[in-house]
C-alpha cells in the first residue's frame, strides 16, 4: 500500500521505475532481444557467404584479396557493431513496451486486492501510453458496480431492519442491529 505522503507527490516528481514486473519485462524484452540477434546473425551469415563465393568467382589476385580481406574485416565489425546497438535499442524498447502492459496489471491486481480485503479501490485513469485500456475501462465499470449494488444493498438491509425492530421481538431486534451495521458497512464501500 502507499502512504499518503506519496499520494500526494506531484506526479512529476515521483520516481519512473520501468521494471515493474521484473520477471515478465525481463523474459519477454530478452526473447524480442533474442529473435533481433539471430535474425541478424543468420543475415550476417549469408552476406558473408555470398561475399566469399563472389571473391572467389572475381578470381581477384593476391595483392588485391588482402585489400578485400580488409575490407570485408571492417564490414564484419561494422555488421557486429549494428547487431550489438540493435540489441541495446530492443532492449530498450522491449523495457518500454512491457512497462506499459505491466503497469496496468500492477494497478489493478493492487485494486483487486483492496476489493479482498474489503477496502474500496480509488481507481484512477490509466497513463496516456498504456496498454489494456478496454480491460481497464470493464475493470474500473465493475467497481462502479460493486459500489452501487452496495448501496442498494444498504437501502434493502435498512428497511429490513426497520421492519424488525418495529416487530417488537427483542431477539430480533439484536438481529436488526446486525443488519444495520451490515448496511453500514454496505454503504461505506458504495460511497
Amino acid at each position: 500500500m502507499t502512504s499518503s505522503a506519496e499520494n500526494e507527490t506531484p506526479a512529476r516528481a515521483r520516481r519512473r521505475t520501468f521494471l515493474i514486473d521484473r520477471s515478465f519485462q525481463l523474459k519477454y524484452t530478452l526473447i524480442i532481444v533474442l529473435v533481433g540477434v539471430v535474425v541478424s546473425a543468420i543475415l550476417g551469415y549469408f552476406i558473408f557467404q555470398l561475399t566469399m563465393e563472389n571473391r572467389e568467382l572475381l578470381g581477384i589476385d593476391a595483392a588485391m584479396a588482402n585489400e578485400v580481406a580488409k575490407f570485408d574485416s571492417r564490414q564484419l565489425l561494422l555488421l557486429g557493431g549494428f547487431v550489438v546497438v540493435m540489441a541495446v535499442f530492443l532492449f530498450a524498447w522491449g523495457i518500454i513496451i512491457t512497462h506499459r502492459v505491466a503497469g496496468p496489471v500492477f494497478i489493478i491486481s493492487r485494486y483487486l486486492g483492496q476489493i479482498r480485503d474489503g477496502q474500496v479501490p480509488q481507481t484512477r485513469p490509466l497513463r496516456r501510453a498504456d496498454e489494456l485500456k478496454g480491460f481497464f475501462e470493464v475493470f474500473a465499470g465493475m467497481v462502479a458496480s460493486l459500489k452501487q449494488r452496495n448501496v442498494e444493498e444498504a437501502e434493502l438491509l435498512e428497511k429490513v431492519a426497520g421492519l424488525v425492530q418495529r416487530s417488537g421481538n427483542e431477539e430480533l431486534a439484536q438481529s436488526a442491529q446486525a443488519l444495520l451495521d451490515l448496511a453500514k458497512q454496505k454503504r461505506s464501500w458504495g460511497e
